[in-house]
């Protein structure tokens, strides 16, 4: 309605102003892609050229009809190192039409680079990752087909399709990144893996690995070659191969001991042996040379500051001592040079100014072999492996700062530098895996383990015998019994002694070993037979903090199956207190695989029905089963009546199960103790039970 009020001249007029914005605006797109080749043009040319360049007119030649006299500018930027400024080039208007050249004069004594302001290089961000210890991946982004093309060039390339990344072999790193830094058309931010990484992993396996395979029998004992499980055997021979200086770093109860004595007795020639663990394990470590090194019986345990070493040193020599001793004879210790050492429980060298590490970096210096031994190598934790893995290889990272701010957060506090982070763990676990460290989960070695393991443990706590006026009461009216009766009743009442006095010690020792802080999380079935035992355990449990379930013989039938559901589906019970008669039978508990009998029962079948309740259908790992036993209690009784039982069962073909050649270990429960104490199962294939 607005157009109709309008004459055919103002139409006519609107028509033609029409025509003529879109006119000009076409010639002003028109000047700005000219201008924009001169600018192009001029920067491939000499630098010197453009000090004094004349530009002919006709380059800016523009229609004049209808035109402003007004100057039109365009800004242009120039890089100047002494004083970088802008500046300005005018584009000839119609009043000065009659000038023939305009020429640009450059005030600075270096040549200026010009580029146009609105002329920008897309920028590429790429990322070079490990994924082992012989490849890396390639990954960027945004998008480029420059970056692919120049990675297609490259002969040794591999593309991954599921991740949608380039992997190539670490000895290519340098030959990718100067062909990605060679890219004109676009522009290149490369996060790189450290030079430093990189020389770790491509020359540490040629100076530090045996190109020999090594021939266990032939420098081995048989009687340890014998006892190997499938994956200890290749534990002793990758030890080998790294000249006998590792962290083994095994998951707890795939036998990290035996391993270590293979390592260092196929280094025979450097003994005598020293070896540095908790004060609890000592005569653990004696009772492994007796199962599987009998022939060495040259071995003096420390126990006093006062204890001398040996005077002899042959290739029978072996000392054993305590960290704390260690600290304390250090003098002695470096004197007298050993040059194998084995570090039981390392992560007890995790602080750094510790006077113990300052100590055992001092001790092994020297030393040719040196084997760490540790079930928790804390890589969420690295800057407690730094010390660690100094001492095997003070070369490997020499600066802990550097090692701190790539591996553990490391960042300047407020008072002092702090690293209690983790970053690039998965870079740390490729490197210490490839170089030092051996480590592997139960389930890793599942196909080379038995369907279930026993082992009975030894306590020696000082706790058992503080009544023992008690025990010598009860074992003397046992050992008095005239009939068999009465023989019973009073086997009954020793019974009971045994687990007052037992029940401090257990309920110590599965906290100290199972769940100390920083322990890998795993279920527990803990078997008692008498209410004390059962209330120490789960007191100490709750104390913990331990979420757990209780199955005795108050519990009513519909909370049995409820507690058993919970235990089952519930991630965050871990441990089931349990009574080896109420709990023994008619319930499935396979969410755990380690299960403890804090008592023993005279009953084998009781005994095997409640190890059954982990080791049935539906558990998919290999059960392991510790019996902790006290000796001078009733167990010395019970534990050969068990035996015997079971013999007379086997005979009749009545049972195919046996306790006999069950390892052995012994242990003192240290209430000041901290951490775990790693003395697990080292036990040949016959001597497992396998259903």
């Amino acid at each position: 309605m607005a157009s109709s009020s309008l004459t055919a001249e103002q139409l006519k007029r609107i028509e033609r102003n029409r025509a003529e914005a879109m006119r000009r605006m076409a010639l002003r797109q028109q000047r700005e892609k000219e201008l924009e080749k001169i600018v192009r043009d001029e920067n491939k040319k000499p630098v010197q050229q453009l000090i004094a360049k004349s530009y002919d007119r006709s380059k800016f030649s523009l229609a004049t009809s209808g035109l402003s006299t007004s100057p039109a500018k365009y800004i242009i930027t120039y890089r100047d190192e002494q004083q970088p400024s802008t500046s300005t080039l005018s584009v000839p208007s119609k009043a000065e039409v009659n000038h023939k050249l305009l020429t640009v004069l450059s005030p600075i004594k270096r040549p200026p680079v010009i580029t146009a302001v609105h002329l920008k290089q897309s920028v590429v961000k790429i990322t070079f990752k490990l994924v082992d210890s012989k490849s890396f991946q390639v990954q960027f982004t945004p998008f480029s087909h420059s970056v692919i093309s120049v990675l297609k060039t490259i002969p040794s390339k591999i593309y991954v399709p599921e991740a949608k990344v380039w992997s190539f072999p670490l000895e290519d790193i340098h030959t990718v990144e100067k062909a990605l830094q060679s890219l004109d058309d676009v522009s290149v931010e490369i996060e790189k893996i450290s030079d430093h990484v990189v020389k770790i992993l491509l020359t540490y396996g040629k100076s530090n690995v045996s190109t020999n395979k090594p021939n266990l029998e032939k420098y081995i004992e048989k009687t340890l070659v014998d006892a190997l499980f499938p994956y200890q055997r290749r534990g002793i021979i990758y030890g080998i191969m790294k000249r006998g200086r590792l962290l083994l770093a095994d998951e707890m109860g795939l036998g990290k001991s035996i391993q270590a004595l293979g390592i260092a007795r196929y280094f025979k020639c450097d003994w005598p042996l020293l070896i540095i663990c908790p004060s609890s394990v000592k005569f653990s470590w004696l009772n492994q040379f007796e199962s599987f090194l009998p022939d060495v019986n040259e071995i003096a345990i420390i126990e006093k500051g006062s204890d001398r070493l040996p005077l002899k040193k042959t290739k029978q020599t072996v000392v054993i001592m305590s960290y704390d001793l260690m600290v304390s004879k250090q003098s002695h210790l470096i004197e007298y040079d050993f040059k194998a050492i084995i570090f039981d429980e390392s992560h007890l060298l995790k602080d750094g100014s510790a006077q113990r590490t300052k100590a055992a970096t001092h001790i092994s210096k020297k030393a040719l072999r040196v084997i760490l031994l540790t079930g928790t190598p804390a890589l969420s934790r690295p800057a407690e492996l730094f010390s660690q893995i100094r001492i095997i290889d003070s070369k490997m990272f020499p600066n802990y700062r550097d090692f701190a701010t790539r591996y553990c957060d490391g960042k300047q506090g407020k008072y002092s530098f702090e690293a209690k982070g983790c970053t690039n763990s998965d870079e740390l676990a490729i490197i210490l895996t490839s170089s030092v460290m051996l480590r592997r989960l139960k389930k890793d070695v599942l196909n080379d383990l038995p369907i279930k393991r026993r082992e009975v443990v030894n306590l020696t706590d000082d706790s058992i015998y503080m009544n023992i006026s008690k025990l010598r009461e009860a074992k003397a009216a046992y050992s008095g019994a005239k009939d068999n009766d009465t023989k019973h009743q009073r086997l009954v009442e020793y019974y009971y002694e045994t687990g007052i006095a037992k029940a401090r010690s257990v309920a110590r020792y599965i906290i100290d070993h199972y769940f100390y802080d920083g322990a890998p999380k795993r279920k527990l079935l803990i078997f008692a037979h008498h209410q004390v035992v059962l209330d120490m355990i789960s007191m100490d449990v709750a104390k913990k903090g331990l979420r757990s379930i209780r199955i005795d013989g108050a519990t009513v039938s519909r909370s049995r199956d409820e507690q058993c559901r919970l235990f089952q589906e519930n991630d965050d019970v871990m441990v089931a207190v349990l009574s080896i008669t109420a709990a023994g039978v008619g319930i499935t508990l396979t969410a755990a695989s380690i299960v403890i009998f804090a008592e023993l029962h005279w009953n084998p079948g009781t005994l095997k029905q409640a190890e059954d309740r982990a080791h049935r259908l539906g558990q998919k790992d290999s059960v392991f089963v510790q019996y902790l036993i006290a000796k001078g209690t009733a167990d010395d009784v019970l534990w050969p009546l068990i035996q015997k039982k079971l013999d007379v069962l086997q005979s009749c073909q009545l049972s195919s199960d046996t306790y006999r050649g069950t390892n052995s270990v012994e242990t003192t429960v240290d209430p000041e103790s901290g951490g775990l104490v790693d003395h697990f199962p080292r036990i040949k294939r016959i001597r497992s039970t396998v259903e």
